[in-house]
């Protein structure tokens, strides 16, 4: 792989990981404002797709999946603490990412 194709994936993956994040956040706030039901009802819309679609869904947005779950599971709020803080850094590391990725882009 040369190194602007690798240039490239770092870009696509940087924007994938931070629009998806967006995306999670965004949703977070309009849920909590909105009392919940909106992550509810996401949360068992998928729980309802398909095993190979679900997989699909759980491994190409991990994030949100896991924000879903943490969020409607009966979890201790030490636990749910946990897994905010690790969203909070997962997005953090994204978004350094993708600045890094779009600093290196705009030296050449």
């Amino acid at each position: 792989m040369g190194a602007a194709t690798d240039q490239r994936l770092r870009l696509f993956l940087g924007l994938w990981a931070s629009a998806l994040f967006a995306l999670l956040w965004a949703g977070l706030v309009i849920s909590a404002l909105s009392g919940g039901g909106l992550a509810l009802d996401a949360w068992r819309a998928l729980s309802e797709l398909p095993p190979v679609v679900g997989l699909a869904v759980w491994i190409l947005g991990l994030p949100i999946p896991v924000a879903l779950w943490a969020s409607q599971a009966e979890l201790p709020a030490l636990v749910v603490a946990f897994v905010v803080v690790g969203l909070v850094a997962w997005t953090s590391v994204a978004w350094v990412g993708l600045a890094r990725t779009l600093g290196t882009r705009s030296r050449r």
